[in-house]
């Protein structure tokens, strides 16, 4: 069903100030947040702890809107690169700029998984850009900068397409959605003249401009790579364009062609989601950091390196070790000729997309759950250094009758996206082509590797939700 014939939704997408008015008014949100959070800080470790719930600037942005833009990628697809203001802010520099086109190794995809490891090891775990309300506000601004930059040199939206690892995983996870961005008729796209949708002169317009993706929405094959900018519906004379609703994952059943970085970007998320997920319980975050912890203890090394080692060691080099040991049996069982280490990595690193984004959304639900007792004080201390301070005192204890009640109710939701995340990935494993082309051995290679990662979730959560 194209939802585009509906009045409501296709007037709202072709209109000339859509997606500009919602994106104006992102840009002055993201201003807000940031004045939020600057100069905010602090250095004794329990009022930090406090201080990331109390700041009302770091709570909306780690509590609310980093969640609903997980869940909204997997629902609806990349609506958040739609109304995103990142997306206006390049298309006025790139305006302006240089217009140098974009290196190859952008192109690659390499630099994106790169920055995001870089922002996960070094602005996570070292700098606490999701603890520190200064810090997230440094690290809102450097992205505000470095997209400008990007923009001013290279041409049409480089920082949105080879850059921005917030679109590059919500990309990821649109593969789920049930809704798609397309060409109508592709015939009508044959037989079109003028090409308005990809001609090179249409490319700084403000509205109806050309696509500064790089795509041609006849060729679009799955979801991965479309901001949903809605531009190319008004500049095609014939507004063949389509935005359906179709069943859930049909990407997976198409021919994925993973890159080796996007094999890197996912086993990447995979591991940082592991540690989002285990560390809500004590016994398996203890079982995940032994290792590490007992490293960096024979070495004798503290504070920041310790907090840049741990993570370089679980989120970069075990995920590389095991795509190694994966890969090679992968090679081993087929006689080292039939399966390729690459065609075994980017299958296994799909296989594992259903159960990333699955657990990524319950993340999401936590957060948002968990934290309802803060915003009633982060609305009454906006900066959140009172607050933090009662709490840290003993004079301030939090209301937390509201999410006592509903928590029964959020443990059987997250059991049901887990048991759902399951199913999904044993459908794809049993008819998607990209699976069935293997040998049987290295399926069931595949299938024991995607089954012992999402049993880390599921042993986790039943455990610390349903055990004594």
């Amino acid at each position: 069903m194209n939802l585009l014939k509906n009045k409501c939704i296709g007037g709202l997408f072709s209109s000339k100030w859509f997606p500009l008015v919602p994106q104006l008014f992102m840009l002055a949100a993201f201003i807000l947040l940031i004045a939020g959070g600057l100069g905010i800080t602090a250095t004794n470790p329990d009022f930090i702890y406090r201080l990331r719930y109390t700041n009302l600037a770091n709570l909306i942005v780690w509590t609310l809107w980093w969640p609903l833009i997980i869940v909204a990628a997997v629902f609806v697809g990349r609506f958040w690169c739609t109304i995103c203001p990142m997306e206006l802010v390049t298309f006025w520099a790139s305006k302006i700029g240089l217009k140098k086109k974009v290196p190859d190794f952008l192109k690659t995809g390499w630099a994106v998984t790169i920055f995001y490891a870089i922002i996960w090891i070094v602005g996570v775990q070292v700098i606490a850009i999701n603890r520190i309300p200064h810090q997230m506000s440094l690290y809102m601004l450097f992205l505000i900068i470095l997209a400008i930059d990007v923009s001013l040199i290279f041409q049409k939206r480089a920082f949105c397409s080879y850059i921005c690892p917030i679109g590059h995983m919500l990309g990821l996870y649109s593969l789920i959605s049930p809704f798609e961005w397309r060409a109508d008729d592709l015939s009508t796209c044959k037989s079109c003249k003028t090409n308005d949708c990809v001609t090179n002169k249409n490319n700084y317009q403000l509205n109806s401009r050309s696509c500064t993706s790089n795509l041609y929405p006849a060729t679009i094959s799955d979801n991965r790579d479309c901001l949903l900018c809605t531009q190319c519906l008004k500049a095609c004379p014939n507004k063949n364009i389509r935005f359906s609703s179709r069943k859930p994952f049909s990407d997976f059943f198409s021919d994925i062609n993973l890159r080796p970085a996007q094999v890197g970007f996912i086993m990447l998320i995979g591991a940082f989601v592991v540690y989002e997920i285990i560390s809500e319980w004590p016994v398996s975050f203890d079982i995940f950091m032994w290792l590490p912890e007992h490293f960096i203890m024979s070495l004798g090394i503290t504070g920041a390196m310790a907090n840049f080692i741990w993570p370089v060691m679980m989120f970069v080099f075990l995920p590389v070790f095991f795509l190694l040991i994966l890969g090679t049996f992968a090679q081993l069982v087929s006689g080292w000729k039939k399966v390729s280490f690459q065609d075994a990595t980017k299958t296994f690193a799909i296989l594992l997309l259903p159960t990333i984004a699955g657990a990524h959304i319950i993340k999401s639900i936590l957060k948002m759950s968990s934290h309802i007792p803060y915003w009633k004080q982060a609305a009454s201390d906006p900066k959140g250094m009172q607050t933090a301070q009662s709490m840290v005192d003993g004079t301030l204890v939090l209301d937390n009758s509201l999410s006592s009640v509903i928590e029964p109710g959020v443990s059987f939701l997250i059991v049901a996206i887990l048991l759902v995340s399951l199913a999904a990935t044993m459908w794809i494993f049993s008819k998607s082509e990209m699976v069935q082309k293997h040998p049987a051995g290295v399926k069931r290679i595949l299938l024991i590797s995607v089954l012992a990662y999402w049993s880390i979730f599921g042993l986790t959560i039943f455990n610390w939700r349903f055990g004594d």
